[in-house]
């Protein structure tokens, strides 16, 4: 879903307990945008389309 300049992603699993800092998402990094009320969902801030893509969670 994108909402102005960012791209809210939900995910198929549960995002992990441990602590991360960014974001890798084919090949690129990108920085953590706050959500909130939105359960296993993250933002970037990117247009484009990434279904089907994979979400490192990057210490």
């Amino acid at each position: 879903m994108n909402i102005g300049k960012y791209a809210a992603l939900e995910l198929s699993d549960d995002l992990p307990m441990n602590n991360y800092t960014k974001y890798r998402i084919a090949g690129k990094i990108y920085n953590i945008v706050p959500v909130y009320d939105l359960p296993r969902h993250i933002a970037i801030e990117a247009q484009g389309d990434f279904v089907g893509k994979t979400v490192e969670f990057i210490k």
